[in-house]
């Protein structure tokens, strides 16, 4: 007996001791629940104080924005407020004109809405086409065609009490379109060129006159190419050697000059028996001690042209110095034993110059380089072939 009931006061305690641990459970999850629901509902809170604070740095930077906006364009700002003003007595008085004139309310309420909004439309239409650089006559003529019949309606309708209402009733059509369209045409006029804009387009204009023939080669050549792949100085430099068969700048014409010009002066130089280098020598001898004059270097001796020119015979007065001084070089051409001129060497000259155009293409240095010869031999050899063109 006493086992049993032991066991049964036992049996309570845990019966007991496991009610408290349910209990303690329960309002565990109670407390946890609670402090969850209060955790919830400080971070709603946070959440509906930041969208408040969010949304009033919206409105606040929008209406900064306006603010700056108008700030930046007050005289899109006022244009906007000039034609709400204007369009709303325009609207209404071309309302009572067409109704007095006997139209039914609701159609002539659609054709003074035609007439303003019209040219609005027309406006914003050609303040798109200045915006994209196209034509804008067409939307301008559609502009102050809407504005003609709008302000002429109005004029009529106020005419019938004084002129001068007649002239504000048409001035309600026609300022704002014409302000508006004053402001936009400015914002959006081209800006002017730059100096050196102006020179780049003059350049262009004066070399495609000039070389007109080089100017429908590049278009040609920028048009077979892949749009982009070649720009437009490329394909000039390319068109000019297609037309003219050398680099840039230079033609047949001035090839021909040049070599002209080489000719002269290795004539005047070999037949004073002068060379390049002494020449440099006398004019930096000229510069140190001041030599010079208008019909001398440092040795005296005339610098002028030769008479005749280059090609009609040696040049007068002219002697050949030796060293510092003014002493004639010793020994001259006539002095020395002359070489007879070999045919073969003849023949060579010959082609020479027909493969420069022309026996008064020839030169002592060119010759010389093609011979391979001294200097008096090939002066000989040039005049001799010289003298048989001459003769022909």
């Amino acid at each position: 007996m006493s086992s049993w009931r032991e066991q049964r006061r036992l049996d309570t305690a845990a019966d007991r001791a496991e009610a408290r641990r349910d209990a303690d459970a329960a309002l565990d999850r109670r407390l946890k629940e609670r402090e969850a629901a209060r955790k919830r509902q400080r971070e709603d809170s946070a959440a509906r104080d930041a969208d408040k604070r969010r949304k009033k740095r919206e409105r606040k930077a929008a209406w900064k924005q306006r603010a700056d906006w108008v700030a930046t364009n007050t005289d899109l700002a006022a244009a906007l407020a000039v034609m709400v003003a204007g369009m709303i007595p325009a609207f209404y008085f071309q309302l009572d004109a067409l109704m007095g004139a006997g139209v039914f309310a609701g159609l002539a309420g659609l054709l003074a809405f035609m007439l303003e909004a019209g040219a609005w439309a027309a406006t914003a239409g050609e303040v798109k086409a200045l915006k994209a650089g196209r034509t804008v006559l067409p939307y301008r003529i559609a502009v102050w065609t809407f504005t003609t019949a709008a302000a002429s309606i109005n004029f009529a309708h106020g005419w019938q009490t004084a002129w001068w209402l007649g002239l504000v009733l048409a001035a309600s059509s026609v300022v704002p379109v014409a302000l508006f369209h004053m402001v936009m045409a400015g914002r959006h006029k081209a800006k002017p060129k730059t100096a050196d804009a102006k020179a780049r387009r003059k350049h262009h204009k004066g070399r495609k006159r000039k070389f007109k023939d080089v100017a429908t080669r590049q278009k040609e050549i920028l048009l077979a190419a892949p749009f982009g792949t070649i720009t437009p100085e490329a394909a000039w430099a390319q068109a000019w050697w297609d037309k003219k068969g050398a680099p840039l700048t230079v033609t047949a014409d001035v090839i021909a000059d040049r070599l002209d010009a080489e000719a002269d002066v290795s004539y005047v130089l070999d037949r004073a028996e002068r060379t390049p280098e002494r020449l440099a020598v006398e004019h930096l001898l000229a510069d140190i001690f001041g030599y010079g004059g208008g019909d001398g270097g440092p040795s005296g001796t005339s610098t002028g042209a030769p008479e005749g020119g280059p090609r009609g015979g040696a040049p007068k007065a002219r002697t050949a110095l030796g060293g510092k001084g003014k002493r004639p070089v010793s020994g001259s051409a006539d002095e020395a034993p002359v070489k007879p001129l070999e045919e073969g060497d003849l023949k060579a000259v010959r082609k020479l110059a027909e493969a420069l155009g022309g026996v008064d293409r020839l030169s002592a240095r060119n010759v010389r380089e093609a011979i391979g010869c001294r200097n008096e031999y090939a002066l000989r050899l040039r005049d001799a072939v010289r003298s048989e063109g001459d003769q022909k």
